[in-house]
């Protein structure tokens, strides 16, 4: 009996530990929830205006989380990561090729903020505030999009989010 209760509770602390791993990071459902609400304000936005809606491009989406990360994780906040690599050249990097295209652009709007001022909306007011952020968000010739964000500590300061979005267009 002893045995078969001991089987029993390895067999539950083992489904539990399979099932914490799954679900993931509380901050991992967060982003992706964070990265919806910026798409949908950043395309309400574009199409209000008459503008054709952005579209998730995986090769920006992998760029623009990566430098999110980075940015939050090595403490600053640039267009340049670290190494010196420019918005162009991590969208090449993760794959948003030029190669046979006759045209190939890419531009990016970062922000950052903690707690309230962290949220998708307060960023993507900030932007629209400025004439800067707002014309790139609302520039006609976009077509793709990526969206990275990451939740940690800032400048000393927890409970920040940092937020990357990836422009680009590509034609044939």
């Amino acid at each position: 009996m002893l045995k078969s209760v001991s089987v029993v509770c390895v067999g539950l602390i083992v489904v539990l530990a399979f099932a914490a791993v799954a679900a993931g990071p509380v901050h991992a459902s967060q982003r992706t929830v964070n990265e919806a609400s910026l798409l949908q304000l950043i395309n309400q936005a574009r199409t209000q205006r008459g503008l054709v809606p952005l579209r998730v491009h995986e090769a920006l989406e992998r760029a623009a989380l990566s430098h999110s990360r980075e940015m939050m994780s090595r403490d600053y906040f640039s267009h340049l990561s670290r190494s010196g690599a420019s918005c162009g050249a991590r969208a090449q990097r993760a794959g948003y090729s030029l190669s046979g295209c006759r045209s190939w652009a890419v531009s990016e709007v970062i922000g950052w903020g903690r707690r309230s001022a962290g949220t998708p909306q307060a960023v993507f007011r900030s932007w629209m505030r400025s004439a800067y952020h707002r014309a790139i968000i609302l520039g006609r010739r976009w077509r793709d999009v990526g969206i990275g964000a990451s939740s940690g500590t800032f400048s000393g300061a927890s409970g920040s989010w940092m937020y990357t979005v990836d422009l680009g267009r590509r034609d044939y």
